[in-house]
């Protein structure tokens, strides 16, 4: 088998996309220099822009989280964007990356959430059953308290309208308009697809 073939047999994990919800709440929280813990491989954008802001970062693979090996207080930030959802222990990831960063820390997330407008039609018409790994704003929110944060802020992210109807989304890529992102702020439960949440240590 050529090494083209073989290429072709191998599935790699979709690459994270830094959307501009999300590149916001990273410039909004993590001060540029910090030294961060990022969980997850598939994040070459943030790691790009991790590296052009004066950041350290140390990336491990999400099923090292549970055990973190670094000793208590070592982070400025820690990154769990896009992993969450795929996390046995959501609640002892959080705990363990609690662990790890130092007073004033920050943790940034961000879930699947399971109340956006999109996903409630299509579990109404069938078309989609409710995963136990999707998150609202509340349940993020608790999780991140439960696990000792503090300063806890949870918003919606990446909704649209258009774009999410079916059979519309085939030819509108584009994502919410301005009135759109400006309602989001309001009702993240149901305009948010995503749920990004900052946290704290103190």
């Amino acid at each position: 088998m050529g090494e083209q073939a073989v290429a072709d047999t191998l599935v790699l994990p979709k690459q994270l996309e830094l959307t501009p919800a999300l590149r916001n709440l990273i410039e909004t929280v993590i001060p540029s220099g910090s030294r961060c813990l990022n969980v997850g491989r598939r994040a070459r954008a943030l790691n790009l822009w991790l590296g052009e802001h004066g950041c350290t970062q140390v990336t491990v693979d999400e099923s090292q989280v549970p055990a973190l090996p670094f000793e208590p207080e070592s982070f400025d930030a820690a990154l769990l964007i896009g992993v969450l959802d795929r996390l046995a222990e959501p609640y002892r990831a959080a705990r363990q990356l609690h662990r790890v960063l130092r007073p004033g820390g920050v943790l940034l997330v961000t879930a699947a959430n399971d109340c956006y407008w999109r996903r409630r039609l299509d579990r109404v018409v069938g078309g989609e059953d409710r995963r136990s790994s999707t998150y609202s704003p509340g349940t993020l929110r608790r999780l991140l308290l439960d696990a000792g944060f503090n300063l806890v802020g949870v918003e919606g992210q990446d909704g649209a309208f258009i774009s999410d109807l079916p059979l519309a989304g085939r030819w509108c890529r584009r994502r919410g308009s301005g009135p759109y992102r400006a309602a989001e702020r309001f009702l993240p439960t149901l305009l948010g697809s995503r749920v990004g949440a900052f946290a704290v240590r103190l």
